[in-house]
């Protein structure tokens, strides 16, 4: 059991991980999606290309930093890699699910991609979202999604989380938004699970199935402009201390990884 996939890849389509020194000290490989047009919350058919060529040629597929959590629907195109049946497991303050037309009419965006996957993606066998505190009065009743929402007067054990899951093989996709304003802040409204919870859960998952892979999403939208005021720095250091927190956990119960990012 454990991460199947090495390596840690970094996307920007903004500069926020430029910020993030401590996390850019670990090895990994950058993407720069910087140049590529209408990706913001949705992105053209075009675009979209243009991001699935650039993920296909990377090294390295463990774990993959997508930036704030206008880019969530990236996770679609890391899930079109996977080539065994696989079970999604989604910390998110929102389902995502939710399309106000038809699929094949709208564009992919970071509020529609989990029903992407379920439409397209044969080998995906059901999703398991952790977290939610906002719903979509669309989300379907449906076999293949499983919610554990968060109302903040009991707390879900893995064991019951774990008996939602049929396959051997998961995927995990961390949007930070699930967690509490305490410990991040994101550009979305948030959740109120604490990190400590998450990367119990998290543990758990890479100590008893084998994850694909690991994406996660959800830091602060800060202008350059901003980005070395005094507020600024606070927030930036904060969310950096969940995403090591988070690296730490894949790293010390996926693989064994030489390089310290303490």
């Amino acid at each position: 059991m454990g991460l199947l996939r090495k390596g840690i890849s970094i996307l920007h389509f903004d500069e926020q991980y430029f910020c993030q020194n401590k996390l850019l000290q670990a090895e990994h490989e950058n993407l720069d999606f910087r140049k590529i047009n209408h990706v913001n919350l949705y992105c053209e058919n075009r675009s979209l290309r243009q991001i699935e060529v650039g993920l296909k040629n990377r090294g390295q597929k463990g774990i993959t930093f997508i930036g704030n959590g206008n880019y969530h629907y990236v996770s679609f195109l890391l899930l079109k890699e996977l080539t065994n049946p696989f079970t999604l497991v989604l910390f998110d303050n929102h389902p995502d699910l939710g399309s106000t037309q038809p699929l094949d009419e709208s564009l992919l965006s970071c509020g529609t991609w989990v029903s992407y996957a379920l439409k397209q993606l044969p080998l995906l066998q059901r999703v398991v979202i952790i977290g939610p505190t906002t719903f979509m009065n669309h989300c379907p009743n449906s076999p293949r999604v499983v919610i554990f929402p968060f109302d903040g007067r009991h707390q879900y054990s893995i064991k019951s989380i774990l008996s939602t899951i049929h396959t051997k093989n998961v995927y995990v996709s961390i949007d930070k938004d699930v967690l509490c304003g305490t410990d991040v802040t994101t550009n979305w409204d948030q959740g109120i699970m604490t990190t400590d919870i998450l990367t119990e859960y998290l543990e758990v998952l890479l100590k008893q199935k084998q994850v694909e892979g690991i994406d996660i999403c959800g830091e602060a939208q800060i202008s350059s402009v901003n980005a070395f005021l005094p507020y600024y720095q606070t927030l930036i250091r904060k969310n950096e201390r969940v995403n090591l927190k988070i690296l730490e956990t894949c790293l010390n119960n996926g693989y064994q990884q030489t390089q310290s990012i303490s």
